[in-house]
């Protein structure tokens, strides 16, 4: 991981969540073409289980991110520049968002059957 407090942590978490979610939809659309699992199955299919798993790793690792970043942050109050902290405390914010949106679009693999 970077530096907590390198300006590209700006854009890291975001950056982390679009590429997830491009790949996710990708493969999903390959997969179905490919080896479309039965309706019958509902949404307990290899393609979601797949999905699933992809999910929970990528949020795992943008919330292992965040809290790195809040850690600098809380650390670095009085110590450090307030830009330095500015870009702790917003990293950690933007890694937390990127983990919220992984998660809240991941978790349709529960719900919803793989090929519509």
């Amino acid at each position: 991981m970077l530096s907590p407090y390198h300006p590209l942590q700006l854009a890291l978490g975001l950056t982390v969540w679009i590429i997830w979610f491009a790949l996710m939809y990708g493969v999903l659309a390959v997969a179905c073409k490919m080896a479309p699992p039965l309706a019958e199955q509902g949404p307990f299919t290899w393609i979601n289980v797949a999905l699933l798993f992809s999910t929970l790793s990528v949020t795992g690792l943008l919330l292992f991110w965040a809290n790195a970043c809040w850690r600098a942050y809380r650390a670095g109050i009085g110590q450090t520049s307030p830009s330095r902290l500015f870009i702790a405390r917003l990293g950690a914010g933007i890694n937390l968002m990127g983990a919220i949106a992984t998660l809240s679009l991941g978790l349709m693999a529960l719900l919803l059957p793989p090929c519509l």
